[in-house]
């Protein structure tokens, strides 16, 4: 997150406002640059302008900008402040925002306040108002980090979208591959990151190199996707943000069906098709790459006839590798769960659903007969309903498991708190990846 945040634009566009719900938002300090500019020259900008001169106050206006972006905080700037070309250049260093607007809404909103009409407006007309927005406005695109359209948008929009394009999330890529479009069901603003693999995601997730991850975790054909299961055991402070849901319809991907010798794609989705490829291609040699979709890429920059890839629309279209077949997973209904990953809050506004999960990963007491019956037990006289549970390998020595635990949220919290605390007392380690909201993408 920037620690200096500064927003400009024309009078009416809502600077103040939303400086002071961002500045609430981020627990960060505010800037008003014209209550500044009012203090340091002991008069009010109408006086200053009337005094001394629109020259005078662009000077001092200039002085107090330099100071204010070396301070933490939401900078709220004078709607004029980008006429100076020092301001500008002092600008281009910072993260700006540009809170733009239809003129005929800024006319609207600059005479229905009029108790604070600047000088630069006084006694002008509509259509001069809108003349000298036109003229500002190459300046504060010349500036801006990001642009707004606060029209019709409310201030918590507005606020919302600053948050989120300073945030960034991590996908497994190339771009068009299933991780992405799981991605796009959630992310408006904010800027993503493709990685190679699986655990180079995750890991610069861990390191804080991003704000989330978008990882797969679980196929209802292969099973759980272990790169990312076994990756967040034992991390303390990685919490599961959401579940988006995603069908997944695999196609064969090539040039030519009758000279294939070697089919490319993720494991899980070569394993997905294993009927079909058994049946039309049971010679082919079989080789595993990080993504489906970088299976296409290699296709489609060697175009070699022999080859073929197993990966979704999308990527054929992309990358303008023909479908040699669709559908060619084993069973229709294939689907993947993907998890947004984060160590904060990850907004869910957008996800309309009323479905939730909790998932722990639990670790039984050594030497101790009976110990999982207690867990179990621990949540069926609760009447907590258990969705999912599995083994994995703690990775220490032979013998060694965790498990992992998906559980319906439909009863009050509390009952899963109490649950939690008498695994623990019962000598079990467990790691709470939190409770997370389910969206189903048809």
């Amino acid at each position: 997150m920037k620690t200096t945040i500064v927003l400009v634009g024309y009078m009416g566009a809502g600077k103040s406002t939303v400086a002071k719900l961002l500045a609430d938002k981020l627990a960060m300090p505010i800037v008003d640059l014209d209550k500044k500019i009012e203090e340091s020259a002991q008069l009010s900008i109408p006086d200053i302008f009337a005094k001394q001169g629109e020259a005078a106050f662009r000077k001092l206006e200039s002085q107090v900008l330099q100071e204010s972006l070396q301070q933490t905080g939401i900078i709220a700037t004078g709607g004029g402040v980008v006429l100076s070309k020092t301001n500008r250049d002092f600008l281009k260093d910072a993260w700006v925002v540009f809170l733009d607007c239809q003129d005929d809404v800024l006319v609207q909103r600059i005479f229905n306040d009029g108790q604070n009409i600047r000088p630069v407006v006084q006694n002008k007309t509509a259509e001069q108002i809108k003349g000298i927005y036109q003229d500002r406005k190459p300046f504060y695109d010349e500036v801006a980090s990001l642009t707004i359209d606060t029209s019709s948008l409310t201030v918590d929009e507005v606020v919302q979208q600053i948050i989120q394009a300073q945030q960034t999330i991590g996908y497994l890529g190339p771009v068009n591959s299933f991780s992405f479009q799981a991605l796009k069901q959630v992310v408006d603003h904010q800027k993503v990151v493709e990685f190679a693999s699986i655990p180079l995601c995750i890991d610069a997730l861990l390191k804080e190199k991003l704000d989330f991850a978008l990882v797969p975790i679980e196929n209802s054909l292969e099973g759980s996707v272990h790169a990312s299961v076994d990756r967040l055991y034992d991390q303390k402070e990685c919490y599961v943000q959401a579940e988006i849901v995603l069908p997944i319809h695999q196609q064969l991907i090539g040039y030519d069906a009758k000279q294939i010798k070697k089919i490319l794609s993720h494991p899980q989705a070569l394993a997905q098709c294993q009927k079909y490829i058994e049946e039309h291609f049971p010679c082919a040699f079989l080789e595993p790459v990080q993504s489906t979709t970088a299976a296409v890429l290699e296709i489609a920059q060697r175009k070699d006839k022999s080859l073929a890839a197993i990966a979704g629309k999308q990527a054929a279209k992309f990358y303008q590798v023909p479908i040699l077949a669709s559908n060619i997973q084993d069973n229709d209904f294939n689907q993947t769960r993907f998890w947004i990953l984060g160590k904060k809050h990850f907004d869910t506004s957008r996800l309309t659903t009323s479905e939730q999960k909790l998932t722990l990963y639990i670790t039984l007491p050594k030497d101790s007969p009976g110990a999982l019956h207690k867990v179990l037990a621990a949540f069926a006289w609760r009447d907590l309903n258990l969705v999912k549970i599995e083994s994995r390998p703690q990775k220490t020595k032979l013998g060694e498991y965790f498990f992992i635990v998906d559980l319906q949220v439909n009863r009050p919290h509390i009952l899963y708190q109490n649950a939690i605390e008498e695994l623990e007392a019962l000598g079990c380690v467990v790691q709470n990846l939190g409770m997370y909201p389910v969206l189903h993408h048809s």
